[in-house]
């Protein structure tokens, strides 16, 4: 097995939340109370990616924004447990600390979320010049899309003038669109089939058509792109090589945050100039072992795991 290298810094920013979700035990019967289970836990896309990488013993910073109540306070606690330094983030007088509500079938996958994250408007970009600093020191910087434009732009033009590759996780398709004209120069973006659809106008639905929107947007400007099929794998495409991974077959628990592991490890064997196909291979692994779990985040995440996962 490799032995990586973790001794770099990420600066994620992002979304931090309270996720609450509920697993059908049979078909949904619309218009009626289901049986189920109900689990609440910490996430929010950017913290996820926060706690994944520092979970794989990388140097991790979050910069995110939390209510002043008493789940707020749970998100700081449970993310600096993890290993994640939590000083940049901010606590918001006014607003309720953000929260993600998702309805998953009897399988584990997605039926519907709802997802307050107001909250997230505080990160602006005065804040963020607040701690220019702290996000000058990275060697990476991943931004997910809860970032409003002027956020975004702010973290881009400091990351351009730094030469600070940056990553992007678009979260949603109606978060998505708003990065399509912000593409150009990102290092790595991780898009689902809906949020690659918003990116680039190509309905994807098979991993031929994923693996055009890959390439759509590679001439949009960004390195390395990557879409996630679910059921059907993963596509990746660069400016000289493109490829497709099927899914790794693993039962699935909860879908919830397999993405935001997928694009923590991606980022992790990158990092440690791994050939993008085995960068990807990681990324797939980290995504197996979180459907296979009900926490958004594994808490027994390791290198050593991910290739276990790979070897099964």
């Amino acid at each position: 097995m490799h032995s990586l290298d973790t001794d770099w810094h990420a600066v994620v920013i992002g979304g931090a939340c309270l996720d609450i979700k509920g697993r059908l035990h049979e078909p949904l019967i619309e218009g009626t109370s289901n049986a189920g289970r109900l689990n609440i836990s910490v996430g929010g896309v950017g913290r996820n990616i926060a706690e994944n990488l520092a979970r794989l013993g990388v140097d991790t910073t979050l910069i995110a924004a939390v209510g002043a109540d008493e789940f707020g306070q749970m998100i700081i606690t449970q993310t600096e447990e993890a290993g994640v330094h939590t000083d940049a983030v901010l606590i918001v007088e006014d607003e309720p600390s953000a929260a993600y509500l998702a309805l998953l079938d009897h399988t584990g996958l997605l039926v519907t979320a709802l997802d307050d994250s107001h909250c997230a408007r505080a990160l602006t970009a005065d804040y963020l010049q607040e701690n220019a600093s702290l996000i000058a020191s990275a060697d990476v910087v991943f931004i997910d899309a809860n970032l409003t434009r002027p956020a975004a732009d702010f973290v881009l033009r400091l990351c351009q003038s730094e030469d600070i590759p940056v990553c992007m996780e678009p979260v949603a398709f109606g978060l998505a669109g708003r990065f399509r004209e912000r593409l150009r120069g990102l290092y790595l973006v991780t898009p689902n089939e809906r949020e690659a659809q918003a990116l680039t106008g190509i309905e994807v639905t098979t991993p031929e058509n994923a693996t055009q929107a890959a390439k759509e947007l590679v001439r949009l400007g960004v390195e390395i792109a990557i879409v996630t099929l679910a059921g059907q794998g993963i596509v990746y495409a660069t400016a000289d090589a493109h490829g497709h991974i099927p899914t790794l077959a693993t039962e699935i628990v909860d879908a919830t945050g397999a993405g935001d592991a997928l694009a923590a490890a991606v980022l992790f064997g990158l990092m440690n100039e791994l050939p993008v196909d085995e960068a990807v291979r990681l990324g797939a692994s980290a995504a197996a072992l979180t459907l296979a779990s009900a926490d958004t985040v594994r808490r027994d995440l390791s290198l050593e795991s991910l290739y276990a996962q790979l070897l099964i």
